[in-house]
């Protein structure tokens, strides 16, 4: 087992289970759940700018403007990420144990600020679902106690 393995079983075993599955964005659109590998990809123009190439240099066209349809899709949430922060070998000849933190993501803008309620039915989909399938990828085995803050 590799962790990088993990990880990608991890990831594309979330995907499956939320597949189907939106949510509201911070654009006010609806968007599925997606999950990341450790870690969200950098968005340009909104995290850093591209360097300038000679060609960027003309005036900037119409259509490379963003529109609230890219804009809906640039944002990010709601999301879950599946980080590998260590692991351990605890004996020579023995399986190796990786540690799997999941980090979710959601938006709600209602001054109620009960998005909490969309963040825990993510994390209670996912505890019902190892706990009824402690299998991931047909070769790891989760392990026990599952804890979540």
């Amino acid at each position: 087992m590799t962790q990088e393995f993990l990880q990608d079983a991890v990831v594309a075993d979330l995907e499956q289970l939320f597949q189907g599955e939106t949510l509201k964005n911070s654009a006010g659109a609806d968007r599925r759940i997606r999950v990341y590998p450790q870690d969200l990809p950098i968005r340009a123009g909104a995290d850093i700018e591209p360097e300038p190439v000679e060609e960027d240099l003309e005036a900037e066209q119409p259509e490379d403007k963003p529109t609230a349809e890219t804009e809906a899709e640039d944002v990010p949430e709601p999301y879950v990420i599946v980080r590998v922060p260590g692991g351990e070998l605890p004996d020579q000849d023995t399986r190796q144990q990786v540690e799997i933190i999941l980090v979710v993501c959601v938006y709600d803008p209602d001054p109620g600020r009960q998005g909490f309620r969309d963040a825990l039915h993510i994390v209670n989909t996912i505890l019902t679902h190892y706990g009824q399938n402690g299998i991931v990828g047909r070769r790891y085995e989760v392990q026990y106690p599952i804890k979540w803050v």
